[in-house]
């Protein structure tokens, strides 16, 4: 097993559901990333968005996912924007297993528009953008991400309905199988 699994991927797609059974079923610690962010800024990730905005959120997220690729064994979930850049994105590569994990759009706008702490939810007056604002937009900064995502050494491809512990063992075969080329 690998020092580290960083499970990457957009949000809403169950990075942490996922990386916490996964790592109780490895008998290896979890972190979330955002809960390492909001510990070391002292305050929540909507809160840093609207008080400084995403540029300093994003600094702060990249010296904790740096500070974690050094120094944590385990398995760590990352925010669906961690993977910033390809230097970043390298040096996750170079520290630990890499995994995508990927679900449908739809999935993904079901799971989060029930989430009043996602920042992106939000329009510049504070109220919920419609749905359909709100997937264009989404689909748009996924199709940006997804060249940083398809890099990951495994994917996982999530359906809707299928349950966390089957993804796991889904997931953990395909972790073994990666370790045994």
């Amino acid at each position: 097993m690998p020092r580290v699994i960083f499970l990457c991927g957009f949000m809403g797609v169950g990075k942490t559901t996922i990386g916490r059974k996964l790592a109780r079923k490895l008998d290896r610690p979890f972190l979330d990333l955002d809960d390492r962010i909001v510990e070391r800024a002292g305050k929540s990730i909507p809160r840093i968005f609207e008080e400084s905005g995403e540029g300093s959120f994003r600094a702060v997220e990249r010296r904790s996912l740096l500070e974690v690729a050094d120094n944590f064994s385990g398995v760590v979930a990352l925010g669906g924007g961690s993977l910033q850049n390809q230097h970043l994105l390298d040096h996750l590569k170079r520290q630990g297993l890499l995994i995508f994990i990927e679900a449908p759009m739809e999935l993904i706008l079901n799971r989060i528009s029930r989430d009043p702490n996602r920042p992106l939810l939000l329009d510049e007056h504070g109220k919920t953008k419609e749905r359909e604002v709100l997937e264009e937009e989404l689909q748009m900064l996924y199709n940006d991400r997804l060249p940083l995502y398809e890099q990951a050494a495994i994917r996982l491809k999530i359906r809707d309905g299928e349950s966390p512990q089957k993804q796991v063992e889904t997931l953990i075969k395909k972790i073994r199988n990666h370790g045994a080329q």
